[in-house]
């Protein structure tokens, strides 16, 4: 679509993505995450999977490569590949590590050969396929173990990890670079079930490292990991939410260090209508007006991510005020009532979400988490970067 000269550049609901809001966060959980170490040499794996946590994965991905990122973070196999051909076209070779545990998969081997990224190990079996399909075309792959500390989810369990390393060095085209494992209550300050699997990583790290191999990368902390339990036994930290201006959990959270929101999804007053009092708002007619009042129709629905659960439960801001959404959420629509005092017009912008009004509170609205709500924006929202 051709830009036109409205504040919406032709789309009448879009998500701004604030790039210098990006970049300022990353700043800030590098600093985090070098707390404590003298050498300031943590690495950063930034997580782009989920297309970015919803904000547009390689556009993000370039951002924090340009502000000086280790690594980039991918849950699939198909991601890391979209982002590898997306940094060819720009002559960029950043190193890029499939978080999501390999399969024995022929097409994906060939596809990590192709690509040079590196990639998750969590069982023997498709260890051996690897090496096999890497010897046959004479080459090394770069790996990371993946450690089960109690997740319970992927990985290696705690009495499995000593012998699967010794299995693994078996295999001579598999470089074991890193090892890693991941936290379940990282978000809870304290937690004693997150220290009992800092100390389980820990002492078979330390174990494994005394007897068999010595691992460039060792890597625990996701964003809960680097607010609660940063701990210098680990050379790389692996922040996701963060990154985007969210806490795992705003309302345990021990300290803010000052990260913003980097998308504000905005729409506009599409229709106003005068409505009489006792009239239904959309479908079911789940809303009924008690007085005269003005409704006004936005260009967004659950086709655009916006969870149909937030029926009569929302708001939006408009210039400078929030007001309540009504009736259904329909796949392309929302209603908010806006009263008869208020100076509302057509074609104002209305924000649904940032920080004005953030994801954070529609979140509470439904009892899920910010990441739901940021990732659900659906393809059809144009992303436009700022």
């Amino acid at each position: 679509m051709k830009k036109n000269k409205s504040p919406f550049n032709g789309y009448d609901t879009y998500a701004e993505v604030n790039l210098r809001k990006l970049r300022d966060n990353f700043k800030i959980i590098r600093k985090v995450s070098n707390k404590n170490n003298p050498d300031n040499n943590t690495k950063i794996c930034a997580v782009v999977k989920a297309n970015a946590y919803g904000h547009g994965m390689c556009r993000i991905a370039e951002e924090l490569v340009d502000s000086g990122t280790d690594y980039l973070g991918t849950a699939f196999i198909t991601e890391a590949v979209e982002l590898s051909d997306y940094f060819r076209m720009k002559r960029k070779d950043p190193k890029i590590l499939c978080l999501g545990t390999m399969t024995d998969d022929i097409d994906h081997f060939a596809d990590v050969l192709e690509h040079r990224f590196e990639v998750t190990l969590s069982d023997i079996k498709t260890a051996k396929s690897l090496n096999k399909y890497a010897a046959s075309n004479n080459r090394t792959i770069d790996v990371h173990v993946k450690f089960d500390t109690g997740m319970n989810r992927t990985g290696f369990l705690s009495g499995d990890i000593y012998e699967a390393v010794v299995s693994l060095l078996k295999l001579k085209n598999l470089n074991l670079k890193g090892i890693y494992s991941h936290y379940s209550t990282a978000e809870i300050p304290g937690n004693s079930h997150s220290k009992e699997q800092f100390k389980k990583f820990k002492d078979a790290v330390i174990g494994i490292e005394a007897n068999l191999v010595k691992f460039e990368l060792k890597h625990i902390e996701n964003s809960g990991g680097i607010l609660n339990f940063r701990d210098n036994f680990c050379n790389m930290t692996r922040p996701g939410i963060m990154l985007y201006g969210y806490y795992p959990d705003r309302s345990k959270l021990k300290e803010a260090i000052g990260i913003e929101p980097v998308m504000r999804m905005i729409s506009k007053v599409s229709l106003i209508k005068e409505i009489p009092k006792g009239e239904g708002v959309s479908y079911g007619r789940k809303f009924i007006t008690k007085e005269k009042t003005r409704i006004i129709s936005i260009p967004i629905g659950y086709g655009d991510g916006y969870p149909r659960a937030l029926t009569n439960k929302s708001k939006v801001y408009i210039k400078g005020k929030l007001y309540p959404s009504v009736g259904t959420v329909c796949m392309d629509w929302i209603m908010a009532d806006v009263g008869m005092k208020d100076s509302i017009e057509q074609n104002d912008k209305v924000i649904i979400f940032g920080h004005e009004y953030s994801a954070d509170e529609l979140a509470k609205l439904i009892n899920t988490i910010p990441y739901e709500i940021i990732t659900n924006v659906s393809d059809r929202v144009k992303r436009i970067y700022v």
